[in-house]
């Protein structure tokens, strides 16, 4: 006990340390109200789509600030992901795998694992534009290996198709073409026309590489219709730059001209600075032999855009040297104004400090014990609630109860609850329900929906829709003349023998054993 008395104090006094170091170094955020900061989040992301990224950037940079000062995880989560995805656009790729890693990090402690997915799936794209292919590999593997681990598997294609663009240049094109195949006939089976797209164009990339022209260039241009709908103009710009690439394989040097500048015309309108360079590269030797002119020009641009890229990278380095420096000789001056002080003053304050720290720590450990032991048993209630809880636009008087215990914080969560009560209501005899299609209904992002589902009710997207299924069913055995199947198919269970597990895990019998009891509990 008094081992674990001193640890806390000193973990609390390192924190109040480390906090008034940060406070003082950090800028405090302008915002005021969470409206505020809803209003600033869809700037940026208005500015994301408008490939406006340094305005994005400013705007989730500024938002980031007002939720680190909340500790709000969630929303730092999200603008990292943002800011990586931003910053990836602009070419600055060390800046991008940064805010990754820290987007990562946080998904990692909520133990998120569709989050994280997306952050190992979004360092490896990062990883891939800046040609560190072994990174990319580690990544996109660990994030298919999460995607596998999640119950609905929405972002497999995805996956797929980073996969596919990554094997395709690490020498791998039969098995970059396969990963392609693969999240074509996901996305084919959605009828996602921008995906289908992208994946074209990923088949026609590994076509390329094996060697079969003719067949790249067929699938290239079988993209173009599907891609040309798609606001992001990203994935076009990497699909003209590709026919230039095999037009030049080809030796048709004309289309290939004319492809990699329609690329470049894209990547310099919507601020893509990585494809820009990449175009100027590809641009000035192919007008080398026709155009010498045209051809210093377009080297030394690109010659311009790489010192570019260099320096973002040189003063961010500087950036971190410098700030680093000025945090070493804080440390210093405080170290010679602590030995300043008298041994005794320091003595009878420590004595004073550490007993108050004492009264309050403990105070606070049996207060959190409790209030940690009646949220677990209200998140159990709350959970055979759900059971009964067929109404999806009322919830029953025991869910009532439950929630009201439960002190959903404000009337717009009780209102997303009521919303997708509602939507799993209309669709509970789909058996594909689940998040994605909740959260098109409820108009949020499907990260969101996860996690809001989780903070109300203490239980993830998957298993609350489960429990609706399982009180669908009990309702039914207990009230209609309907068999086993017809029940199973109503309440959007797969598989009859799938239908009996589940039931019998979370009621602790059979279907059947239940109907002959003739109690509904």
């Amino acid at each position: 006990m008094r081992k674990l008395i001193f640890i806390l104090i000193t973990l609390l006094v390192v924190g109040v340390v480390l906090h008034s170091c940060g406070s003082e170094e950090s800028p405090e955020s302008v915002l005021s109200s969470s409206s505020e900061v809803d209003k600033l989040m869809e700037e940026a992301s208005d500015a994301l789509d408008n490939s406006d990224f340094p305005l994005s950037v400013e705007k989730y940079t500024e938002c980031l600030r007002y939720f680190k000062e909340k500790k709000d995880t969630a929303n730092m989560s999200e603008c990292y992901f943002q800011l990586s995805s931003n910053f990836q656009r602009l070419g600055n790729f060390q800046m991008a795998l940064n805010m990754a890693e820290k987007c990562l990090h946080l998904d990692s402690c909520m133990n998120e694992l569709e989050n994280m997915s997306s952050s190992y799936n979004n360092m490896a794209a990062i990883s891939l534009a800046a040609k560190d292919l072994e990174s990319a590999r580690k990544f996109i593997l660990k994030a298919i290996e999460l995607e596998e681990e999640t119950e609905e598997q929405a972002k497999m294609s995805v996956r797929y198709g980073i996969a596919s663009e990554i094997y395709t240049k690490s020498d791998s094109a039969e098995l970059g073409y396969e990963y392609a195949q693969k999240a074509y006939e996901l996305d084919l089976e959605k009828g996602d026309s921008v995906k289908i797209g992208k994946r074209l164009s990923q088949m026609g990339d590994a076509l390329s590489a094996m060697g079969r022209l003719d067949e790249a260039e067929e699938s290239y241009h079988d993209a173009e219709p599907y891609l040309s709908k798609a606001k992001d103009k990203t994935s076009m710009c990497i699909n003209y730059k590709q026919l230039g690439t095999l037009y030049s394989k080809e030796g048709k040097w004309e289309s290939a001209i004319e492809y990699h500048e329609k690329s470049l015309e894209l990547a310099r309108k919507y601020n893509l600075n990585y494809l820009i360079e990449n175009n100027l590269s590809a641009l000035s030797k192919l007008y080398n032999l026709r155009d010498k002119g045209r051809a210093l020009e377009y080297a030394l641009e690109d010659m311009t855009w790489k010192d570019s890229i260099y320096n973002q990278e040189m003063q961010q380095t500087a950036q971190q040297f410098s700030a680093q420096y000025d945090l070493w000789e804080k440390e210093k001056r405080i170290t010679r104004q602590a030995n300043r002080i008298q041994t005794q003053k320091i003595m009878i304050w420590t004595i004073f400090i550490a007993f108050i720290l004492i009264v309050l720590l403990l105070g606070l450990y049996v207060y959190l014990h409790y209030i940690r032991k009646e949220k677990q048993e209200l998140h159990i209630k709350y959970s055979h609630a759900l059971i009964t809880d067929f109404n999806a636009s009322e919830p029953s008087p025991e869910t009532k109860s439950v929630h009201n215990d439960i002190d959903i914080a404000t009337e717009t969560d009780r209102e997303f609850l009521l919303k997708v009560n509602d939507v799993i209501s209309r669709h509970i005899d789909e058996a594909t329900l689940s998040s994605v299609k909740i959260a098109e209904e409820v108009c949020l992002g499907q990260r969101q929906v996860n996690r809001k589902v989780k903070a109300i009710t203490g239980i993830d997207t998957g298993t609350y829709i489960k429990m609706k299924r399982i009180g669908k069913a009990r309702q039914l055995l207990d009230s209609s003349t309907l068999n086993i199947g017809e029940i199973q198919s109503a309440c959007g269970f797969e598989s009859p023998s799938y239908f009996s597990r589940v039931f019998k895990d979370v009621v602790g019998m059979s279907p059947s054993e239940y109907r002959k009891s003739g109690r509904f509990n």
